[in-house]
């Protein structure tokens, strides 16, 4: 948990805002490149290792990461959202203790849609979509790493704020299953008990859903983000869309932001309910493609190449080049894994 004593934004929208004040400073497009950017540790010398050695030096390339437009465009996105939910549910302003009775509002009456005061909503929500190893959920948490997940405020009240909050559809248990990781997420960042408290209790997808409301407005949850959308396509019946409702709920009711990544299956959940999260913030969703032959596709590769622990230095040359894309198709996950 980090205490941040940070100088109040610029910006006079943002000033007078504690749970934006608390953030990190507005970073300029290199400052965010060298922010994001993970190199692993390297050494020329490291190639004359011996062979049962130099395996494990290539194994830090999995945690490399080299930031590209896309990844920029995301940061640059992902602190909007952040920064313009908390807008509504300014505490020194009410508006997040107003948010709290309209909580409270709706776990006693059973309805997500129950409020006792009118507060002003300023969050949105997008969705990042592309195939499968093109780097979605990478870029999504070299992002994240870049806000600290909780920040304790002992004024005007005590508070532990959490910023951010990432989950995965599962695979098996359907929706209620996604409510019960996120109570168990929760419990790992605030260590609370809340699993124990409603895991076993929230039978019913309605009064599992009202508990995920309530605690994300109890600890100023500043972004949802929900990875793998496209199991919940697989649900059968008419929970899957319950849940895709409670999303846009939300967004449009709760003042939550939620990010939803998924692969291009998940599709379909843009040309349905999700679209109405999205308002008319100006902050559309992303489909990422797989990375073409050029330019681009170029720096990717010359930035990898220089980490190699082989005994002979190989140069990169077009033929290499293409090769690798004729393999990868594209795909900067398996483009790592070959070099590798």
């Amino acid at each position: 948990m980090t205490n941040l004593d940070a100088a109040p934004p610029g910006l006079p929208e943002y000033r007078d805002n504690p749970f934006i004040a608390a953030l990190p400073p507005l970073w300029s497009t290199s400052e965010t490149y060298e922010h994001l950017r993970l190199l692993p540790h390297y050494d020329s010398a490291e190639r004359q290792y011996p062979d049962h050695v130099r395996p494990h030096c290539i194994m830090r390339l999995f945690r490399y990461f080299e930031p590209l437009e896309q990844h920029l465009t995301l940061a640059d996105r992902f602190g909007m959202l952040l920064r313009q939910g908390y807008l509504g549910r300014n505490p020194n302003q009410g508006d997040y203790q107003r948010q709290l009775q309209n909580s409270v509002a709706r776990m006693e009456s059973g309805s997500l849609l129950a409020k006792r005061f009118a507060v002003p909503n300023s969050a949105a929500g997008f969705a990042l979509l592309g195939d499968s190893g093109i780097g979605k959920s990478t870029a999504m948490e070299r992002t994240l790493a870049q806000y600290p997940q909780t920040i304790y405020h002992d004024k005007p009240f005590s508070l532990h704020q959490v910023t951010w909050l990432k989950v995965e559809c599962p695979q098996k248990g359907g929706p209620n299953q996604l409510c019960i990781n996120f109570f168990g997420e929760l419990d790992r960042v605030l260590e609370t008990n809340y699993l124990d408290k409603y895991g076993s209790s929230s039978r019913t997808l309605g009064l599992a859903m009202q508990r995920m409301a309530h605690l994300a407005s109890i600890h100023a949850l500043g972004a949802l983000i929900v990875d793998e959308i496209q199991h919940l396509l697989h649900t059968r019946g008419m929970d899957a869309e319950d849940v895709l409702n409670f999303l846009v709920t939300l967004v449009n009711t709760i003042g939550v932001p939620v990010i939803i990544i998924g692969t291009q299956n998940a599709v379909a959940v843009l040309q349905g309910k999700f679209r109405q999260a999205r308002r008319a913030s100006g902050i559309g969703s992303m489909i990422w493609e797989r990375m073409p032959y050029g330019k681009k596709w170029n720096h990717f590769v010359e930035r990898l190449w220089q980490y190699q622990w082989t005994r002979e230095f190989t140069p990169l040359d077009d033929g290499l080049r293409a090769v690798l894309h004729e393999e990868s198709q594209g795909i900067i996950d398996v483009v790592a894994k070959l070099f590798m």
